[in-house]
């Protein structure tokens, strides 16, 4: 049975990987760390609300398709997009698939768990596709995919690939190359200088090797320092109030 709703409040890849920890960095190594932090703990226990201009919701998949300035809304974090599948497994967990239309890209959001007194780091993706899963607690980016970092809303970090796949329960990305990744098919990271780029702190955090990953020797000829496209604005919110998604969902039927 199939529900319309129509409120409207309703190549082979390079991958390296990407853990979080403190300072500065080797490009040419293939595992870096960033500043150790995770997406705020309490984000999990808070309510999803969902916004889209129209909802059709299947009662025998429980498979919800929502269209049109989509919005998603779970503690600090933030998914946006154009369409958006939501998805209610049989134990209960949420699962949200974000996509944008041709030339938009979808978007996320998260503030995270703090490290330094004072500091607010905030974690900022984009992509062509974006997956959101509660269960694993995972957000994976494909399609010119960019994640950027930023402390007091200064640019610490920054990641550009094909697809990167980001952990929320220990920070950690895994980012694998590919034609999108800048154009030139390579992984492309930005990394903040040394120094008191963050208002009220000693020094900007940065990227540092992992110790006990070897150097791949495709990863050997990473440029230093390469600009990477923003991620841009987020995508303007729903006009209509927000609804919970559980209610999205039983609205439906």
């Amino acid at each position: 049975m199939t529900h319309t709703n129509r409120n409207p409040t309703a190549e082979r890849p390079l991958r390296t990987r990407v853990r979080a920890a403190a300072c500065a960095c080797a490009l040419a190594w293939g595992t870096l760390v960033m500043a150790p932090a995770q997406a705020e703990r309490a984000d999990r226990n808070k309510e999803a609300y969902v916004t889209a201009d129209h909802s059709t919701l299947d009662d025998l998949t429980q498979v919800e398709v929502l269209t049109g300035h989509v919005v998603l809304v779970k503690g600090t974090m933030r998914l946006t997009g154009d369409r958006m599948v939501h998805r209610q497994d049989p134990e209960g967990y949420q699962h949200y698939v974000a996509t944008a239309d041709p030339g938009n890209l979808a978007r996320y959001h998260e503030r995270r768990d703090p490290v330094r007194p004072g500091v607010i780091s905030t974690i900022d993706g984009a992509a062509e596709r974006i997956d959101y899963d509660d269960k694993s607690d995972k957000v994976i980016m494909t399609g010119n995919a960019v994640v950027k970092r930023f402390d007091n809303g200064v640019l610490q970090d920054e990641l550009q690939g094909a697809r990167i796949v980001y952990n929320e329960r220990d920070a950690t990305y895994d980012v694998t190359s590919g034609k999108s990744g800048g154009g030139d098919g390579r992984v492309h990271i930005r990394i903040a200088p040394r120094g008191p780029a963050v208002a009220g702190t000693s020094q900007a955090v940065g990227l540092r090797p992992a110790e006990t990953s070897p150097a791949p020797a495709e990863s050997s000829t990473v440029p230093a320092a390469t600009s990477a496209a923003p991620a841009g604005a987020s995508a303007a919110p729903a006009k209509a109030s927000a609804i919970p998604a559980a209610a999205a969902t039983a609205g439906g039927k």
